[in-house]
């Protein structure tokens, strides 16, 4: 019957394609008809047939051809009928719980959904519109009213900013470096962009892929219009320039900086050569999505569908990989979702551009030194290519400059605001110096970050490409422009127009969005670019860094409270003053969420393990979440994958299968049930051997995509930008960076932790119960196991409990996870580092996998980053020891301990912020990384949750990064009211 049904809807699908106009027309792209071939069957055999698309018929086989692009396997005939009636994000979903695996092309994948959608558009948008009612419906049936009180928290919160005397040594400037007279009220232009960036839904932008697209159509890409093979840096030169000069110029309303990301107000950017595609199914229903829906045109639909994605579909970084290895097991493995994710297949992005050195010398300065070291070379090497690729790239920021300087012109010669004029004549004076000549003013060297950082968002993804030490930065010029300024009066005008540009900036940074298929609304739910900016910190010779813009900075981050830019802080114990760190903590109490602390002192000690040069690592930054970058030199991809440690754990129990996945996936180490661990020991080395399996393939498909990236999308103007490429005469994809590293995050310590202290404690320690039974409750979800889901609660010490055991547990597993991922190298020639944070994996692997020996229950999800369990204890300074007392060595690529502390109600804000600042304090002096904090109470939550047109704005820290809560999935924001929560 289901092979019957499966056959009967291809055909059906066939006859609407080959017979209706409307429909045919969407088998055809600018390049001639697009030819594919679907296959679709069940694991068992009871169902299989494929549908081709040849030359515009579609045509229906009983059977799957050999040479199919794609096939679907269904794990059950229940499973098959479903997507008939399935919405695109339900479709992913079927991916993701195991019930569908796809072998073959992805963007293939998508075009099959793309035109399944075409055919069910009406019924799947009913069907998301009744799922969004239904559940606003359940959650307003106990909250049929917003509680007015709880709206008005944290109004309440900003109407007694404190005060405080400048003690920083660097702060030469600001009497009240916490700048107290001033709110948000008294920046219009800033309310402005804000209500802007709250109302104006994000529009997915076709205007860099559409124009990258066709001039790669008519200049080649494999081969130049010569029919010689291209030189990939030189080839991708070409593309941004012809790019950058031609794309449309714009400035945005009311800004004083000139330069958008998109042609939108606030767009999506498509990058169809990484994960541009996955996309692709969504192009009938994006619109319609519950969470963080996008505007699309139908012009930009068509173009998508017809000019690029096409075009792509076989040369973007995970089919190049797919062709160039065989589909190799890495690569299916990545793509079942539930054991790790490697982010190398959307961007080589995390990073931090060397900044100082464009304000310092200009486009102009850095062309002379390339020209320099072109002198230097063999001509026509590859060296010499890759050189002349930077050059060719940053002339074509020039000329993006140049076309901002004439736009900004001619609308000053339109506008009949005097007020308005003034600025935009200001800004064409500025595009037309900067960032071609060195920067002389702050104004110019904002607008030449500006422009440089849109530029470098036109080459490489929007994701956790970072914007560094922007207070140190700017600073210099700070200090400039004011020995200038001599009244006292003159001089408040001018901190004050500088709090209103650097608020401008840090908007302007917020005119752009990753692309995000559905699924990732759960995977990486909330999340922005993640666009990293670090203040205070020290400088590279280990003095107080922090300084009259740091303060200036933390004053914008408290006034716009916004997720973009991800604002870091780092601390010194040793350093810095108790004035700074209470500042911290009142803008994390009056944002809620931000910004994040790291320990300066436990990242050094951390990055020292590598020998890298003491002045540089002090002059680190984060990006992308939390993790550390030496700043300009350094690609260390800090976030190349996110691995499910909790995976490898399920397989050690299993004998190597994973339970969702119902297959064999690592090495045969043992069966529980035949007796195969004598001791505790023989199961930790069966955990280490999977956790060691799933390293080896996650590093072995990062090194393929690496390799990718060489290929496809080679990025010489950040290579123009990175310490050491110049004088190597190598782009960043071929290692040419001072350092090298890659980063990863290992997701679920707390859970493995705690469930590696229930097997020690319960069975081999005292003996209360035998692996087996704790085996059998664990498959069954502990129904019908009380008695061991009691044993589990009372006698087994977790991790944030205060017991040094759980610590010492915890060490043992950072160690082995330090050890494993060093022991590997790079395709650039650098090392590994493994980080413990999670961004919102922790929810969605939590999702995938089964119940836990430490209680957890199936689905549920994992404590974020390292945070111990919410049950671990109801102290937070037990918390604060057991996280403090890990060895920072093995966390080279940082943490995410997350708080949730709540003031008492009526307390004063001086009086919250100084039990804040303690327990900072504390936990920095007893060697703890990195902390966040949500200032945020559970019923805030649920009032959000059902009320959501009250709380707009409302911030929470997920893990690593910020995110407005009700744009988030239900499951996380579910997660995140049920985190522990600290009296204050």
């Amino acid at each position: 019957m289901t092979g019957y049904l499966l056959l009967t809807m291809l055909k059906t699908m066939a006859l609407m394609l080959n017979l209706r106009p409307s429909l045919n027309k969407r088998l055809m792209s600018e390049d001639g008809w697009i030819n594919l071939c679907v296959g679709i069957r069940t694991d068992t055999g009871s169902a299989e047939a494929a549908i081709s698309f040849h030359e515009g018929r579609a045509q229906t086989h009983s059977t799957i051809p050999p040479q199919a692009d794609v096939v679907l396997i269904f794990d059950s005939d229940h499973s098959l009928r479903e997507l008939l009636g399935a919405t695109p994000m339900e479709q992913i979903w079927m991916v993701l719980k195991g019930r569908l695996r796809v072998e073959g092309n992805q963007s293939y994948l998508n075009l099959f959904f793309f035109l399944m959608s075409t055919l069910l558009y009406k019924g799947q948008v009913r069907q998301l519109e009744r799922e969004q009612a239904k559940r606003m419906e359940g959650y307003r049936a106990d909250r049929p009213e917003s509680n007015a009180e709880t709206r008005a928290e944290m109004g309440r919160r900003g109407n007694q900013r404190m005060q405080a005397k400048a003690v920083d040594p660097g702060v030469k400037f600001l009497s009240d470096p916490y700048l107290s007279s001033w709110a948000l009220g008294d920046f219009p232009r800033l309310q402005e962009f804000l209500d802007v960036h709250f109302t104006h839904r994000a529009e997915v932008c076709a205007e860099r892929p559409r124009i990258m697209t066709q001039w790669f159509r008519r200049n080649g890409f494999e081969e130049d219009c010569s029919g010689n093979p291209w030189v990939p840096e030189l080839r991708q030169s070409h593309a941004l320039h012809h790019y950058l000069a031609t794309r449309e110029p714009l400035v945005a309303e009311g800004s004083r900086l000139a330069g958008t990301t998109t042609s939108k107000p606030v767009g999506v950017l498509v990058f169809p050569d990484s994960h541009g595609t996955m996309l692709w199914g969504e192009l009938n229903t994006v619109s319609h999505r519950a969470h963080n829906p996008y505007t699309i045109s139908d012009e930009t639909r068509d173009t998508l569908h017809h000019d690029v994605y096409p075009f792509w579909a076989e040369r973007n970084f995970k089919e190049w990989v797919r062709a160039e290895y065989g589909n190799p097991l890495c690569q299916r493995l990545d793509e079942r979702f539930a054991l790790y994710f490697t982010w190398k297949q959307a961007a080589l992005s995390h990073t931090i551009a060397d900044f100082p050195k464009l304000l310092s010398l200009g486009t102009l300065g850095l062309i002379a030194e390339i020209e320099g070291a072109i002198l230097e070379t063999e001509t026509g090497s590859a060296e010499a290519h890759t050189l002349s690729a930077m050059i060719i790239c940053l002339k074509g920021m020039e000329a993006y400059a140049d076309n901002l300087s004439m736009k900004a012109d001619a609308m000053a010669s339109a506008t009949s605001d005097d007020g308005r004029r003034r600025e935009l004549m200001a800004m064409a004076a500025a595009c037309a110096r900067v960032p071609k000549e060195p920067a002389e003013t702050l104004y110019e060297a904002l607008q030449a970050i500006w422009i440089g950082w849109i530029c470098l968002h036109m080459e490489n993804t929007n994701a956790g490409l970072s914007i560094g030490r922007l207070d140190q930065w700017l600073q210099p010029y700070f200090e400039k422009d004011l020995e200038g300024i001599c009244s006292e009066g003159d001089r408040e005008a001018y901190i004050y127009s500088v709090i209103d540009l650097c608020g401008d900036f840090f908007m302007r940074c917020t005119d752009h969005l990753p692309l995000t298929p559905d699924i990732a609304n759960y995977i990486f739910g909330g999340s922005s670019s993640d666009q990293a900016i670090t203040l205070g910190g020290v400088t590279p010779e280990g003095e107080d860094a922090v300084c009259d813009m740091t303060y200036i900075l933390l004053k914008v981050t408290e006034l716009l409270s916004i997720r973009d830019p991800n604002v870091n802080a780092r601390v010194h114990p040793e350093v810095h003053s108790e004035t700074y760190v209470k500042r911290l903590c009142e803008v994390n109490l009056l944002t809620a969420a931000t910004p994040s602390m790291h320990n300066d002192k436990a990242i050094s000690d951390s990055l020292s393990q590598y020998g890298w040069d003491p002045a540089h690592i002090n002059d680190w930054s984060a990006t992308g979440c939390v993790e550390p970058t030496l700043s300009g030199r350094h690609i260390g991809h800090t976030n190349f994958q996110m691995l499910n440690m909790v995976a490898a754990f399920e397989m050690a129990l299993n004998n190597g299968v994973h339970p969702l996945l119902g297959s064999r996936i690592g090495p045969e180490t043992g069966l529980i049930e035949e007796g195969a661990f004598p001791t505790f020991d023989h199961f930790f080395e069966a955990f280490t051997t999977q956790f060691a399996f799933l390293v080896d393939q996650s590093v072995a498909y990062n090194n393929m995509l690496g390799l990718a990236h060489q290929k496809i999308r080679p990025t010489p103007l950040l290579s123009s930008l990175i310490d050491g490429c110049i004088g190597a005469g190598q782009d960043v994809t071929h290692g040419g960076a001072v350092y090298n590293s890659s980063g990863a995050a290992c997701i679920g310590l707390a859970d493995v932790t705690d469930s590696l202290m229930a097997i020690k404690t319960l069975i081999y320690d005292e003996e209360k119960i035998d692996f087996q039974t704790l085996k059998r409750a664990v498959d069954a979800d502990f129904e019908g196991y009380g008695r061991v889901l009691s044993l589990v609660s009372r006698h087994v010490p977790l991790f944030g409990s205060g017991r040094a055991e759980s610590v010492a547990m915890a060490n043992r597993v950072t160690d082995f996870a330090h050890r494993c991922y060093t022991g590997h190298t790079n395709y650039r020639g650098g090392h590994y580092t493994a980080g413990f944070w999670s961004m919102s994996n922790h929810v969605a692997y939590g999702t995938l996998s089964g119940a836990l020996p430490s209680g957890r229950r199936a689905g549920k999800p994992f404590t974020p980053g390292l945070t111990p369990t919410p049950h671990a204890s109801e102290s937070l300074l037990d918390n604060i020891r057991d996280v403090a007392g890990l060895n920072t060595k093995n966390l080279s690529n940082n943490i995410a301990f997350n708080v949730r502390v709540v003031p008492k109600p009526g307390e004063a804000p001086p009086d919250i912020v100084a039990t804040m600042h303690a327990y900072v304090r504390t936990y920095f002096q007893l060697g703890g990384m990195q902390m966040q904090m949500n200032v945020v109470t559970s019923e805030m939550l649920k009032d959000a949750q059902a009320h959501p047109e009250h709380y707009r704005n409302l911030l929470v820290r997920i893990s690593g990064y910020n995110a407005y809560f009700v744009t988030l999935n239900p499951d996380m924001q579910q997660e995140l009211i049920e985190r522990a929560e600290y009296g204050l």
